[in-house]
């Protein structure tokens, strides 16, 4: 079996989530995350797990009500926050069973862990609070095996001291949901937990939720359908096709632009 040192450097440097096709190259960090309805009005968050760095050994994992999970802190030892599930879940899980990056737990609750570097920076580890002390990469599980509700989630997380798996690694903000169709965005600065609502349920990387979102008006010129034809001198311009209200939306892989389009998209 791997080293867990070894094991959560690499799934914190290198778990990178992209969007259904799109072209990344092998190095890719991106992660896109998008929100259906379905037809009788139920909220399915969506998303991959694709990461072309190495093996990640991802699986899906059910656990049930009644399971004890205890957290990794720094260093590798597994004597964090320890915990019994009290609503059973499913997730997808890599490396190892315990880091699950995204899931659903059986009363409506999801969580998923989504790729923040330069701009997320949790609290520094304390060996006095280990017992109260959840890894980065153990938070997706936590939630989902304790919680029914958004708003629990709010409140419980004072309670943890939520710190990184490796202080070299990059940092994590996270996407809930609950089955009321409310979604929010977690994102850890400076030690201090904030909670962003997400009500077009799109996220993806850096920078963070408010500047991804105030960055949209960028494109408020955007919409679906297409362009009018215009006089333009003396001649007439006209679109050559379909989805001509989309030109100038951004078509790179960059989080900001991803963004966008999974923005305008969705709501189109």
């Amino acid at each position: 079996m791997k080293n867990v040192n070894k094991i959560i450097k690499e799934v914190v440097f290198g778990l990178a989530i992209t969007a259904v096709g799109l072209w990344v190259p092998h190095t890719a960090d991106a992660c896109t995350g998008i929100t259906l309805k379905s037809q009788d009005s139920a909220t399915v968050l969506a998303r991959t797990i694709e990461w072309g760095g190495s093996y990640l050994n991802s699986r899906y994992v059910v656990v049930p009500r009644g399971y004890v999970q205890q957290s990794y802190v720094p260093g590798g030892q597994k004597n964090g926050l320890e915990f019994t599930v009290v609503y059973g879940y499913v997730g997808i899980a890599v490396e190892l069973e315990d880091f699950v990056a995204d899931g659903l737990n059986e009363v409506g609750l999801a969580a998923g862990l989504f790729y923040f570097p330069h701009y997320g920076s949790y609290e520094a580890y304390d060996e006095e609070q280990r017992e109260s002390t959840l890894s980065d990469l153990q938070l997706v599980p936590w939630m989902l095996s304790q919680f029914k509700t958004v708003d629990e989630v709010k409140e419980a997380l004072g309670t943890v001291h939520v710190v990184s798996s490796d202080p070299r690694a990059s940092t994590a903000h996270w996407r809930i949901a609950d089955a009321s169709g409310r979604q929010v965005v977690l994102e850890i600065v400076d030690g201090i937990p904030h909670f962003y609502e997400n009500e077009l349920g799109v996220l993806t990387n850096s920078p963070g939720f408010e500047w991804q979102m105030t960055n949209l008006n960028n494109y408020v010129n955007l919409y679906a359908g297409g362009a009018e034809a215009k006089p333009f001198g003396k001649v007439k311009l006209a679109a050559f096709g379909a989805g001509s209200g989309f030109l100038g939306i951004p078509g790179d892989v960059t989080p900001p632009s991803r963004f966008v389009r999974a923005a305008f998209y969705q709501t189109s």
